[in-house]
């Protein structure tokens, strides 16, 4: 769902699924608290994906064109790219 270089998508998470991906790294440091991401709903069937974007069952951004649409890749920047219908391309 976002490709980038690495700098890109760790500093910049766009996607929901990346950022609740990158905040279940464990951090090594106790002293660091941080606000856990928690996904609600069930996860869909690969076998069986819904309609649109797969990820809108449990995205907590998501709007009623996400059911309806599968998302096409936006380009962020040159070399950050992400499938998402509410990112905003690169000006």
């Amino acid at each position: 769902v976002e490709r980038g270089k690495l700098e890109e998508v760790l500093d910049n998470p766009t996607h929901p699924y990346t950022r609740s991906l990158l905040n279940a790294v464990p951090v090594p440091n106790p002293s660091i608290q941080r606000k856990m991401i928690t996904l609600e709903g069930d996860m869909p069937s690969p076998a069986n994906p819904p309609s649109g974007c797969h990820f809108h069952p449990r995205c907590p951004i998501s709007i009623d064109e996400c059911q309806k649409v599968y998302p096409t890749e936006v380009e962020l920047s040159n070399t950050h790219q992400v499938a998402c219908i509410k990112a905003k391309a690169a000006q």
